[in-house]
Protein backbone atom coordinates (compact mmCIF):
# COMPACT_ATOMS: atom_id res chain seq x y z
CA UNK A 1 0.00 0.00 0.00
CA UNK A 2 1.83 3.38 -0.65
CA UNK A 3 1.32 6.28 1.51
CA UNK A 4 -1.18 8.11 -1.31
CA UNK A 5 -3.62 5.45 -0.21
CA UNK A 6 -3.21 5.74 3.32
CA UNK A 7 -3.45 9.45 2.52
CA UNK A 8 -6.95 8.95 1.25
CA UNK A 9 -8.23 6.48 3.35
CA UNK A 10 -7.74 9.00 5.97
CA UNK A 11 -9.19 11.27 4.03
CA UNK A 12 -12.47 9.67 3.25
CA UNK A 13 -12.79 8.63 7.78
CA UNK A 14 -12.16 12.54 8.44
CA UNK A 15 -14.95 12.79 5.93
CA UNK A 16 -16.91 10.52 7.23
CA UNK A 17 -16.36 12.05 10.58
CA UNK A 18 -17.28 15.37 9.42
CA UNK A 19 -20.40 14.34 7.52
CA UNK A 20 -21.40 12.96 11.39
CA UNK A 21 -20.97 16.15 12.79
CA UNK A 22 -23.12 17.83 10.10
CA UNK A 23 -25.94 15.51 10.91
CA UNK A 24 -25.87 16.34 14.29
CA UNK A 25 -25.00 20.01 13.78
CA UNK A 26 -28.40 19.97 11.48
CA UNK A 27 -30.46 18.84 13.83
CA UNK A 28 -29.20 21.00 16.80
CA UNK A 29 -30.32 23.87 14.16
CA UNK A 30 -33.96 22.30 13.19
CA UNK A 31 -34.50 22.60 17.11
CA UNK A 32 -32.98 26.22 17.60
CA UNK A 33 -35.68 27.34 14.79
CA UNK A 34 -38.80 25.37 16.23
CA UNK A 35 -37.64 26.60 19.28
CA UNK A 36 -38.04 30.12 18.06
CA UNK A 37 -41.46 29.07 16.52
CA UNK A 38 -43.25 27.82 19.45
CA UNK A 39 -41.24 29.64 22.16
CA UNK A 40 -43.41 30.49 25.28
CA UNK A 41 -41.53 33.92 25.84
CA UNK A 42 -40.09 36.59 23.72
CA UNK A 43 -36.63 35.52 26.19
CA UNK A 44 -36.88 31.91 25.14
CA UNK A 45 -37.57 33.09 21.54
CA UNK A 46 -34.35 35.14 21.83
CA UNK A 47 -32.20 32.58 23.49
CA UNK A 48 -32.98 30.24 20.10
CA UNK A 49 -31.91 32.84 17.80
CA UNK A 50 -28.67 33.81 19.66
CA UNK A 51 -28.13 29.73 19.29
CA UNK A 52 -28.93 29.51 16.00
CA UNK A 53 -26.74 31.99 15.03
CA UNK A 54 -24.28 30.40 16.72
CA UNK A 55 -24.67 27.28 15.49
CA UNK A 56 -24.75 28.83 11.89
CA UNK A 57 -21.51 29.56 12.65
CA UNK A 58 -20.45 26.73 13.53
CA UNK A 59 -21.80 24.90 10.31
CA UNK A 60 -20.18 27.49 8.37
CA UNK A 61 -16.73 26.83 9.69
CA UNK A 62 -17.46 22.87 9.19
CA UNK A 63 -18.49 23.40 6.15
CA UNK A 64 -15.54 25.14 5.12
CA UNK A 65 -13.71 22.10 6.70
CA UNK A 66 -16.09 19.28 4.55
CA UNK A 67 -15.25 20.86 0.83
CA UNK A 68 -10.98 21.55 2.13
CA UNK A 69 -10.65 17.42 2.57
CA UNK A 70 -13.43 16.85 -0.52
CA UNK A 71 -10.54 19.12 -2.48
CA UNK A 72 -7.93 17.17 -1.06
CA UNK A 73 -9.57 13.98 -2.01
CA UNK A 74 -10.04 15.20 -5.41
CA UNK A 75 -6.31 15.76 -5.57
CA UNK A 76 -5.01 12.83 -3.72
CA UNK A 77 -7.19 10.34 -6.57
CA UNK A 78 -5.98 12.91 -9.69
CA UNK A 79 -2.07 12.36 -8.43
CA UNK A 80 -0.96 15.55 -8.91
CA UNK A 81 1.03 17.12 -5.59
CA UNK A 82 -0.51 20.53 -4.38
CA UNK A 83 1.02 23.50 -5.11
CA UNK A 84 1.46 24.19 -1.15
CA UNK A 85 3.31 20.98 -0.51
Amino acid sequence: MTAGMLNSAALKQELATLDARRLDLDARLRDAVARQRYASSEELAERARSDEAALLAEMDRLMTRIRAVEAKLLLAASGKRPSWA
